[in-house]
């Protein structure tokens, strides 16, 4: 508008002037004012429009600008994400979206009013590393980070973290910029699975291992192999110190089959009789009267004795042996240390007892086969003895 009434105004003086020349003889010098003076307007006139454009532009600039800071607010508004910007040096925040309060359970203007309090959100064992992480991505812009953080509450949430940086025209990083999510029910997911690995890996070395046992217990009918090869096995799935197999002679009389030691423990004199009374030891008469297994956790805080004459100062497992329904002895393990010996550690020997009570009920019909064997070829080599004695008894006769 100013433009259009210079511009007007410039036409109506140089028309002026040069009727007033016209009509009054004037001469060239005020000619020439007049027409200056007409160009002033003029060029007045386009500076005038030019100013107005540029005001326009600006104006529309403005309203751009704000239309997309609105339209970015909404978005970051109604993610569900956080979305921060920090100050690359100062690691203040610059923005953060309403999803913070969601997430952290902080508001954000506790946030303005401490700009650095967000990084007492972060778990005190996650803290110093990930605002380590921050200080590297000053310098590299790089941040890609998981760690927990506390709520008001107390309860803790897996946070996933993400930025990159944003540079100034000589290409030193100004801000990082990023978003944040809770992924608690992923972690959870994943410790989960992890968890359902580890116990599937962990059943299935307990099966290998009770496969291998019972394939060893089995390859030999002899009584010592036997023994022997229930120790070892006993030992990979149990970590004993002390260990003895014994058998049941009567109602209350028990004879130690194998008495043994693990190599740390291996120059103790043995302190066992190959025989002992049962009733002298009420947890060994429970287990085999019962045929129910026994673990103390801590021998001597409950005061047990519980085999071979010896109060052991620490753990002690009683597992049957039952083949036939029938109690032949027992498994008895011990350790110097009180807690060693677990309700797992329970459920392995066990399950170990079952295939080994087998193979020493095995072991003892082949004995008893051998030594009815050994009997049966004596006999009859004694009968053809007393035949071969007859012959040459009847043929030395006279006839």
């Amino acid at each position: 508008m100013i433009s259009v009434t210079l511009f007007c105004l410039a036409l109506v003086i140089l028309l002026v002037s040069l009727l007033a020349a016209r009509v009054h003889s004037l001469d060239l010098s005020s000619m020439l004012f007049g027409g200056g003076l007409a160009a002033i307007c003029v060029v007045l006139f386009f500076l005038s429009g030019f100013l107005w454009l540029a005001h326009q532009q600006q104006r529309a600039s403005e309203a751009s600008l704000l239309e997309s800071e609105e339209r970015f607010r909404q978005m970051a508004d109604n993610i569900q994400e956080i979305f921060w910007m920090i100050d690359a040096s100062t690691k203040k925040p610059l923005y953060v979206n309403r999803a913070y309060e969601t997430i952290t359970g902080r508001s954000r203007a506790e946030l303005r009013r401490d700009p650095l309090s967000y990084t007492e959100l972060i778990h005190p064992e996650d803290r110093l590393w990930v605002v380590a992480k921050l200080e590297q991505a000053s310098g590299t812009g790089e941040f890609n980070e998981q760690f927990r953080i506390v709520l008001p509450d107390g309860d803790a949430r897996w946070i996933w973290a993400g930025g990159f940086p944003v540079r100034d025209g000589q290409g030193r990083i100004r801000r990082l910029v990023g978003t944040a999510k809770d992924v608690t029910a992923q972690k959870q997911a994943e410790e989960e699975v992890g968890r359902n690995l580890t116990m599937a890996q962990a059943a299935w070395a307990e099966a290998d291992a009770l496969r291998k046992a019972t394939l060893a217990l089995t390859q030999d009918l002899q009584m010592d192999i036997v023994l022997d090869t229930l120790l070892q096995s006993l030992l990979e799935l149990v970590p004993y110190e002390s260990a003895q197999i014994l058998f049941v002679e009567s109602d209350s009389r028990l004879f130690v089959g194998r008495d043994a030691h693990c190599p740390k423990a291996a120059n103790e004199t043995m302190r066992y009789p190959l025989t002992l009374d049962a009733t002298d030891y009420p947890l060994i008469q429970r287990v085999i009267a019962g045929q129910d297994s026994i673990l103390l956790t801590d021998a001597v805080q409950e005061g047990a004795r519980h085999g071979g004459g010896s109060e052991y100062p620490g753990s002690w497992l009683g597992v049957p042996l039952i083949a036939s329904g029938r109690t032949l002895g027992l498994l008895s393990l011990g350790h110097s240390v009180a807690g060693t010996f677990t309700r797992e550690h329970l459920r392995l020997a066990k399950l170990l007892a079952i295939p080994a009570a087998a193979a020493i009920q095995n072991a003892r019909m082949y004995e008893c086969a051998k030594i009815y064997g050994a009997e049966l070829e004596k006999r009859t080599s004694d009968l053809r003895a007393v035949e071969s004695a007859l012959l040459r008894f009847h043929s030395a006769r006279p006839s």
